[in-house]
């Protein structure tokens, strides 16, 4: 027995109201349950409201523990950043970066003023408006597959502020700015593959 659009959308705003905020996951979620309660409903003959309402009374705690697990911290995301980051044009791109700042000694071209500390701060704000901007005004909605990237550019956002110099006057290595620009170069071509990627199934989502 099918479930209509309608009791398919109560059980979507019945997840929503319960703390799965993205629509990917709630998406995924909706089919299982709406699978197993057509069988319920089948089996037992029962109604909808029914067999929504004894089917969450025995698998919620379930549901919803899973949902917290997927979206509390992404190791998934990280795995798949450094599996792109040893991809061949990958590795070459951080060759080249590393031989361009042991030759150019790119400290001379900036002050205490505005520091190469301050360049990644204002690259990394960046990025981060943009993903904001992305999901709130373009998306309107919130998906795990979009989200789960920014764990990563909070590793890259901390990171720099450990390993460069907090004072103007001293330089950075090139060593340093080898790996922070490799990965954050390296991030922003992830992140729009992810990108790629969502588009392609994201009218699957609700």
């Amino acid at each position: 027995m099918k479930l209509s659009k309608e009791e398919i959308k109560f059980i979507d705003t019945y997840l929503e109201s319960n703390e799965v905020i993205y629509s990917d996951i709630r998406q995924e979620m909706v089919d299982h349950i709406a699978s197993a309660v057509e069988e319920k409903m089948e089996l037992e003959r029962e109604d909808f409201y029914h067999a929504f309402k004894s089917y969450m009374l025995v698998h919620k705690k379930d549901i919803l523990k899973n949902n917290k697990k997927r979206w509390s911290f992404s190791w998934e995301a990280i795995c798949q950043f450094l599996l792109f980051l040893v991809k061949p044009y990958m590795v070459i791109f951080g060759v080249l970066l590393f031989f361009f700042f042991k030759n150019v000694n790119v400290n001379l071209y900036f002050s205490e003023d505005f520091t190469l500390k301050n360049l990644f701060f204002v690259l990394v704000l960046t990025a981060i408006l943009f993903q904001s901007g992305y999901i709130h005004f373009y998306l309107k909605k919130r998906f795990y597959t979009v989200e789960k990237t920014a764990v990563i550019l909070a590793i890259i956002y901390y990171g720099h502020l450990f390993f460069f110099p907090v004072f103007g006057t001293e330089q950075v290595s090139y060593w340093t700015l080898t790996v922070f620009s490799f990965l954050f170069f390296g991030y922003v071509v992830f992140f729009i593959q992810e990108l790629i990627k969502f588009h392609k199934h994201r009218f699957n989502y609700i």
